[in-house]
């Protein structure tokens, strides 16, 4: 009986290890809105550094697309897609891999300063140094120089739902 009941215990306990490793986060840094919108999921833009930096669940779709400039040219489009989240990358035929677009309606996505849908109001805005507090439903972020634009959108109970980005446009 002795030897079911400590089986029983250390399977348990492997089990609840199990489930709390995902719910571990590490604690991110605040950063400014300048540096978030450089690198909004840390140093490089790369597929292969968002491969290493995303979930195991995300999956990466790749499509081609032929250059409008020289139709003999094709550029790829790197799609990570999780349910409802994607994150595009758009890679020239001479290489240069760029953050294009996507949408993040879960935390598999992670961002540079710990920015995730489901957090709350007050710790997304103690996530950014110069950014000031206000009860708005959506709060844009965006930088012409960049032509990056970010819009995180809020539920009525103060909970981050959405975050979309894309190139900004005028």
């Amino acid at each position: 009986m002795r030897k079911i009941f400590f089986l029983l215990l250390i399977v348990s306990l492997v089990f609840a290890c199990r489930s709390l490793n995902g719910l571990v986060t590490e604690n991110k840094q605040p950063v400014t809105i300048n540096l978030f919108l450089r690198q909004p999921f840390g140093e490089s833009e790369t597929v292969a550094s968002l491969k290493k930096q995303f979930s195991k669940d995300v999956k990466l779709k790749r499509m081609i697309r032929r250059n409008k400039h020289d139709l003999q040219k094709v550029d790829t489009i790197f799609q990570f897609y999780y349910r409802k989240s994607e994150v595009f990358v758009y890679k020239t035929y001479f290489n240069r891999e760029m953050l294009f677009g996507g949408v993040i309606t879960d935390n598999k996505f992670p961002l540079i300063n710990g920015v995730t849908p489901g957090m709350k109001r007050d710790s997304f805005f103690k996530s950014f140094k110069d950014l000031d507090m206000n009860q708005r439903d959506s709060i844009s972020l965006y930088n012409k120089e960049l032509s990056r634009k970010f819009i995180f959108i809020f539920d009525s109970k103060g909970i981050l739902k959405k975050i979309d980005f894309s190139p900004y446009v005028d």
